[in-house]
């Protein structure tokens, strides 16, 4: 992008983590424009507990960027967020695996091609984010990504879809601080939201339902119902829809067998949802996934660590590079690995790549 290497967008959620990033890069002297992401039709049809298009969160928004003396926009990619994510979770649940769309909506909505058009409208060379992560420039044209120096806030997992060409955009500002320092920023500066109640990873959902039931009403999808059968194939118990379970889950089944049972399978064209009081029935050794981006990864295979869910400690494996795709051999088993989930891979703290978990290999 070709653009006024003193002026920045800064893509503002309302929170105090997006607010402090832009504060940031104005004391350093940049022009910044906050852009809000407008992704759903805000309605009180019902109580929401989650949702991006808060009004709230809006309000704090525009309040934060009035008080910085910026220029605040908002856009509307509410048709994305409900293909790209929405529908996108949706499919993953009725096809009995567990989504992650917070990496999609990073990749698609909050690094995609909307802000980027934007960006070239106004001039601005890169685009600010509050997300806790460490970009190191030292390779030009080559922006590599770090975890954060806060591991509890460290955000490079949800990142690990994002492209060469988009971390050549980014600014993540608050990589080496931690979230009380972050605050403290935002008291300093007098900010609105310094003291604002974390918000949560989901960005969709109303009280008292998981996402997956509400995407179902959202979509007028009906779940898909079936029974629990045990490790001989003998049916335990019913269940109202494959969508509302998960691998390794152990609560919430409504089955009893005497002690805890585990999921260990779903089977979408069944509906058939297998469970196991033998928790090592969930340990897996190799994995493969699919539709990788291979950020900095130039080896045919790597000793490294990789990360299966999100704030699971680092486990060492060997990853195999096998063109769009990975196999993955753990160095010691591993617990629940979950088709649809994200498979980021790192190595002294970089991460090198990433890709959708596709299935267990023996």
């Amino acid at each position: 992008m070709t653009g006024n290497e003193k002026t920045l967008i800064a893509a503002m959620s309302g929170g105090v983590d997006s607010s402090v990033a832009a504060a940031l890069y104005l004391e350093r002297g940049f022009q910044v424009i906050g852009v809000t992401l407008k992704m759903k039709t805000c309605d009180n049809s019902r109580e929401k507990t989650k949702s991006c298009c808060g009004l709230d969160d809006n309000i704090q928004a525009r309040q934060v960027c009035e008080k910085l003396g910026i220029t605040h926009r908002f856009i509307s990619v509410r048709e994305d967020f409900a293909d790209k994510i929405l529908k996108y979770a949706l499919d993953e649940y009725q096809a009995g695996r567990t989504p992650n769309p917070c990496v999609l909506c990073n990749h698609y909505l909050k690094f995609g091609p909307v802000l980027e058009r934007f960006a070239e409208e106004t001039g601005a060379s890169g685009i600010i984010t509050g997300h806790y992560a460490v970009i190191n420039r030292d390779i030009p044209e080559k922006a590599r990504l770090f975890k954060g120096t806060d591991s509890e806030k460290d955000q490079t997992y949800f990142l690990s879809a994002l492209t060469q060409k988009q971390l050549n955009l980014c600014h993540m500002p608050l990589g080496e601080l931690s979230k009380p320092e972050v605050r403290e920023i935002a008291a300093k500066l007098g900010l609105p939201n310094a003291k604002k109640q974390e918000s949560q990873d989901a960005c969709f959902g109303y009280k008292g339902e998981t996402f997956a039931l509400t995407l179902c009403r959202h979509f007028n999808a009906q779940p898909h119902k079936g029974v629990f059968v045990d490790e001989n194939g003998k049916i335990v118990g019913k269940h109202e829809g494959i969508e509302f379970f998960t691998i390794g889950q152990r609560k919430k089944l409504g089955i009893a067998l005497g002690k805890p049972a585990y999921v260990t399978d779903i089977d979408a064209k069944t509906g058939r949802i297998s469970v196991s009081t033998d928790p090592d029935r969930l340990l897996c050794d190799s994995f493969s996934a699919n539709t990788m981006n291979w950020l900095d990864f130039e080896h045919d295979s790597l000793e490294c660590e990789i990360q299966t869910r999100y704030r699971q400690a680092l486990q060492p494996a060997t990853v195999f590079r096998q063109g769009d795709k990975a196999l993955v051999k753990l160095h010691k088993p591993l617990g629940a690995v979950t088709p649809g989930q994200r498979l980021a891979i790192y190595k002294n703290s970089q991460l090198l790549g990433g890709g959708w978990i596709e299935k267990q290999v023996s």
